[in-house]
């Protein structure tokens, strides 16, 4: 099947997460990683560049495959919206990024985490690296939009669970691009979908792996998102590099100090080289 490719990283292969001191404290203290609401995250884009990818190749697709067809896949990529919400925690593949620390390291005065990737991974995430190439995001939108019309030629049952099914990994597939511009932060990408259900006048949000649902507020609004245990309940020690921004005037010593009395024992600590004042 297309869709989303899950990213298998290479042995003891290591991902970044460049964050703010408070946020590496929290982190580090609490032995979690944090999946916030994707229309929260930084690029204000979010989702809806992959939107606008589905658009160009609807239209490109309308007169071969139908505007019923088409039109059908529209409507379940708007209700996806509407019965579930994307939560996401984004780690890149490059350390030590002057780009990086400038916009998610409070310019340089924050931390950069390198976490074995394997160990991530069997959190209950889903892995995928970020498709920027627009060329590249059209073909593949373009194959699996074609994959679902001929699934749903061969299939007796039109339009039913199966093709509710595709289109919405076919939405979930939008997450997994981003405008070219961000391309230098070689972003992987987790997600967990969460689920809105109907409940009194509204919509309730819950997670049917059972984690709990938590709020944060920024800029006036609630945030959803969930904390994983990064440990395993034990059974993983993930964290195996460290880099002070190139703002922050911490001591290696005082960090690796700080990492083992938490119990995060033998990380790499170190400075980064880049030269930023």
């Amino acid at each position: 099947m297309l869709f989303l490719e899950k990213y298998i990283p290479k042995p003891k292969e290591l991902i970044y997460h460049y964050c703010s001191s408070e946020s590496f404290q929290a982190i580090c203290e609490n032995k979690t990683i944090r999946l916030s609401d994707l229309f929260s995250m930084n690029d204000c884009t979010e989702l809806k560049w992959g939107y606008s990818i589905w658009i160009e190749v609807a239209n490109l697709l309308m007169q071969e495959l139908g505007r019923e067809f088409i039109d059908a896949i529209d409507k379940h990529i708007h209700e996806f919206g509407f019965h579930s919400l994307i939560i996401s925690s984004s780690f890149s593949l490059k350390s030590d990024m002057l780009s990086q620390w400038r916009a998610y390291s409070s310019d340089g005065n924050g931390y950069c985490i390198g976490f074995n990737a394997q160990d991530i991974f069997e959190l209950p995430v889903y892995p995928f690296k970020i498709i920027y190439n627009k060329k590249q995001q059209i073909k593949k939108i373009t194959e699996t939009v074609r994959f679902i019309h001929f699934a749903e030629v061969v299939r007796k049952e039109k339009l039913g669970q199966q093709f509710f099914d595709h289109c919405f990994f076919l939405s979930a597939e939008l997450a997994s691009m981003k405008n070219p511009s961000f391309y230098e932060e070689k972003e992987i990408r987790t997600i967990h979908v969460l689920a809105l259900k109907p409940i009194n006048k509204g919509l309730k949000i819950t997670d049917d792996e059972g984690g709990k649902v938590k709020f944060r507020f920024k800029e006036n609004c609630p945030v959803a998102y969930l904390d994983y245990d990064f440990t395993n309940n034990g059974k993983n020690n993930p964290v195996k590099e460290v880099i002070i921004g190139p703002k922050n005037q911490s001591f290696a010593s005082g960090i690796s100090i700080y990492l083992e009395t938490l119990g995060i024992e033998n990380v790499v600590v170190k400075n980064s080289k880049v030269p930023y004042i």
